[in-house]
């Protein structure tokens, strides 16, 4: 049964009320004849619904009565009056009532009205409770939103929507969608409002790709957007709604996991580069020495006579020609080399390091070099000791220092410096940071500044393996290296290295010793070329087998053919050198410990794998003649031990 108040200060009706009302079902917990007893009854009996007397007496008449209650409580209201003029009915309305009896009014008339005004403020207050449920979970999910009305003017934001756009509600309300919520392409062209166009074509849309969002300071950061229309069930258009959210972070892990991958593609392809190449170049190296050796040895012989003066000047012509050959094979070597690094920078003979000294060490080396007086200034902060291979921190240092000077080096308009700052972050890394204030890289080209053997038109910076190989070294230690620049303003390069666990000493060289005996040596190297070097080089001082089938020179090692020493290619069709070795090591183990790798560099994670777990003796291809007779050397007198 629900309760009805009745306010009114004639007693004859309202006594009359009160017994129509039980009539019908309700419950009048008493009558008041004062706004005061009104306000004083609804606090005790908390009615369903009021019927209040517009003009009763007393300070409050039914109206101020009416607005007092609604301001503290949600009751519904019915005004009763025997006045229906245009100026009451407008103080009415004011009140929001529910319902209007003009006196006199039948019992069915009184039924209606109250039946209406209660099925209508249930109406109302679970409209209320929907809105709500609905503004508290926009305002409490993850992502922004933002509703407009059909104009495109902002209705509604939650709390997301105000930090990206930096627009509290309270200011935006009743904008332009278009004047908070800002949008620009990759290119930093202004972009139109996507809820307009979701509006005016009645369906959902996506932002285009790399959209940033700018903020009332204008500051941008990257945004995914969805724009969907509000229709009602009649199809007609209320409004639309904005969903979005900063990706910015996300998009830089996207970036950088694309490169990462686009490097692992070119470190592929360049460790099958290294290894094709590695094999000639050995074969040439060597020759060449070889060659140089016994020019220089004749030219000797000969002497200075006359008679043979034309001899010697040819052969002194043909020494300097080999020697400039010479130095064309160093120089590829180095090439390949950094391609070999580029595609495995392993963490070999790394020791604990101070950052600030390996910074001095390439900062000297730079200095010496090409800085052409250009002065580097250090800014060394507080950084945690560094577990790496000390060359490969200089050559990543180095390189990143070079790249900084030639940025800066034709730069005439304003001061050129390059600053070495470095710092520890959060994580408890060292951060170093090399900044130059020179040309600058444009944008478009700071997502391929890493490549190998990319130039950036904008910039000095690129070219060859160096940053590309940089990116090797560093990631290799766990770390990373980004780059940001703007053009004719200079770049900034950070390097993240995490903190060493702990100091490792590497354990010095042994001294060469002298070899005991001539040994006898067998090479199983599938390229013909390595296997006459071989032989030219060590055929005076040892008796030297050359096999070119690797199944060949198994069985030789399987029948019980003694060998000092075995040279055997890592990298080898049919029978590679990996499974050649476990063959020996299952039935001849003392064997398979004389047994030298030659590599070109190891293709495949297996046989990179092994190469750098293996106790046995490595050596990487090109090398001269002096290291493969140490080598030698080496070995034949361990064993003689």
């Amino acid at each position: 049964m629900k309760t009805v108040l009745v306010v009114e200060d004639e007693p004859l009706i309202a006594r009359e009320l009160e017994r129509t009302l039980i009539r019908l079902g309700y419950r009048v917990p008493e009558i008041a004849g004062s706004g005061g007893e009104a306000l004083r009854a609804i606090t005790i009996a908390r009615p369903a619904l009021v019927l209040m007397d517009v003009n009763l007496k007393g300070e409050l008449d039914g109206i101020a009565t009416a607005s007092a209650i609604r301001r503290r409580w949600d009751v519904p209201i019915i005004y009763l009056t025997s006045h229906s003029d245009d100026a009451t009915l407008a103080r009415a309305k004011d009140t929001g009532p529910h319902g209007y009896l003009i006196k006199p009014f039948n019992e069915r008339d009184l039924r209606i009205t109250i039946e209406v005004a209660l099925s209508k403020h249930e109406l109302e207050a679970e409209i209320a409770r929907r809105e709500r449920w609905f503004s508290t979970t926009l305002a409490s999910i993850g992502d922004a939103v933002i509703a407009a009305d059909d104009g495109d003017c902002i209705t509604f934001m939650n709390a997301v929507a105000e930090r990206l756009t930096g627009w509290p509600l309270v200011v935006a309300r009743g904008r332009r969608l278009s004047d908070v919520f800002r949008l620009v392409g990759p290119d930093g062209a202004a972009l139109a409002s996507p809820l307009a166009q979701a509006m005016s074509r009645g369906f959902a849309i996506e932002l285009p790709a790399n959209t940033r969002l700018l903020a009332r300071d204008d500051q941008p950061c990257e945004v995914d957007d969805s724009s969907a229309p509000i229709v009602d069930d009649r199809g007609q258009l209320l409004g639309g709604v904005v969903v979005f959210r900063d990706v910015t972070a996300r998009k830089r892990v996207e970036r950088r996991l694309a490169q990462s991958e686009r490097l692992a593609a070119i470190g592929t392809m360049a460790a099958g580069m290294a290894h094709e190449l590695n094999n000639p170049l050995a074969a040439v190296v060597v020759n060449l020495d070889f060659a140089i050796d016994g020019l220089a040895q004749a030219e000797q012989m000969l002497g200075t006579s006359a008679d043979n003066e034309s001899i010697v000047h040819k052969l002194r012509g043909l020494v300097a020609a080999l020697g400039d050959a010479q130095l064309g094979t160093r120089r590829v070597t180095r090439v390949v080399q950094d391609l070999t690094n580029f595609a495995r920078p392993g963490p070999e003979d790394q020791q604990t390091l101070d950052v600030p000294d390996v910074l001095d060490a390439a900062i000297a080396a730079v200095d010496a070099s090409s800085s052409g007086g250009i002065v580097i200034e250090r800014r060394y902060g507080t950084t945690p000791y560094v577990e790496a291979n000390e060359a490969r921190l200089l050559q990543v240092f180095g390189n990143l220092l070079a790249a900084a000077i030639r940025s800066v080096a034709n730069v005439q308009s304003r001061a050129r410096s390059v600053i070495v700052g470095t710092r520890t972050d959060d994580e408890g890394r060292a951060v170093i940071e090399v900044r130059d204030t020179g040309r600058g890289i444009a944008a478009g080209d700071l997502k391929r500044i890493f490549d190998p053997f990319f130039v950036a038109p904008s910039s000095a910076a690129g070219g060859g393996l160096g940053l590309g190989l940089c990116h090797g070294v560093v990631s290799a230690l766990g770390g990373e290296i980004t780059v940001e620049s703007e053009v004719d303003r200079g770049s900034v390069f950070v390097v993240k290295l995490p903190g060493a666990r702990g100091r490792r000493v590497v354990e010095p060289a042994v001294p060469e010793v002298a070899a005991a005996k001539r040994g006898r040596i067998l090479v199983i190297d599938d390229d013909v070329q390595l296997g006459r070097v071989f032989e030219r080089v060590l055929g005076r001082d040892h008796d030297v087998v050359v096999e070119h089938d690797p199944r060949s020179g198994l069985a030789r090692l399987m029948a019980g053919e003694w060998f000092d020493l075995v040279f055997c290619d890592v990298m080898m069709p049919g029978l590679d050198g990996v499974a050649l070795f476990n063959e020996v090591r299952a039935t001849l183990p003392e064997l398979a410990q004389r047994i030298v790798f030659v590599t070109g560099g190891a293709v495949g994670d297996a046989a990179q794998a092994f190469v750098a777990s293996t106790r046995n003796v490595v050596l990487a291809k090109p090398f001269g003649p002096a290291e493969l007779r140490a080598v030698v050397r080496e070995c034949l007198a361990r064993d003689a031990a």
